[in-house]
């Protein structure tokens, strides 16, 4: 159940950011299925940090890691852009953890209920800062990337995808009676 709510995830995310093209470089040189950034692939291991991990040059230079030696050798393989997005999930969702922003699981916030599959979404998008400042907010910091997508969307079009990821969801009474009344 785990890696088939993962590989769920997966192809959902793929499609939203690339609509499933692993050779697709964007005008801001994020790359492949999942648009990758540099910042993101040094994360992973795969490209040596250099004095701007944010500008996407990848000037450090690849690593090598999985045989991948140039943005053209990863462009080339869904196996290894897919086994980086495995990594990269699990590491967002470490980050998430780490700030704490795991408790606000299942929480309303902005009017929208945050999954956690959707909390990665969004920090798949923004990274946890973003969605940090979205729930602390109450939704309000909508932040949006450079193409001008809100976070927000992010947020609800993954809501409903599963992720073995986070606190379970809640089960929902179908009245303060305990019994179905409709």
């Amino acid at each position: 159940m785990a890696l088939q709510s993962l590989n769920a995830f997966l192809v959902a995310l793929r499609m939203m950011e690339s609509g499933g093209d692993y050779q697709a470089v964007n005008t801001l040189n994020f790359l492949g299925a999942y648009q990758f950034g540099e910042a993101a692939l040094i994360d992973l291991g795969y490209v040596r940090r250099d004095g701007d991990p944010y500008d996407n040059n990848y000037a450090g230079g690849w690593t090598g890691k999985h045989g991948v030696d140039s943005a053209k050798e990863f462009l080339a393989s869904r196996t290894v852009q897919d086994r980086a997005a495995e990594a990269w999930v699990k590491l967002m969702w470490h980050y998430i953890e780490a700030e704490n922003l795991d408790r606000h699981a299942w929480t309303e916030v902005g009017g929208r209920e945050l999954a956690p599959s959707g909390m990665l979404a969004a920090s798949h998008l923004l990274g946890t800062y973003a969605l940090e400042e979205y729930i602390r907010t109450d939704g309000r910091a909508d932040l949006r990337d450079p193409y001008g997508m809100p976070i927000s969307n992010y947020i609800a079009r993954m809501a409903d995808v599963d992720v073995p990821f986070g606190p379970k969801e809640p089960r929902k009474t179908l009245s303060t009676s305990g019994r179905n009344d409709s």
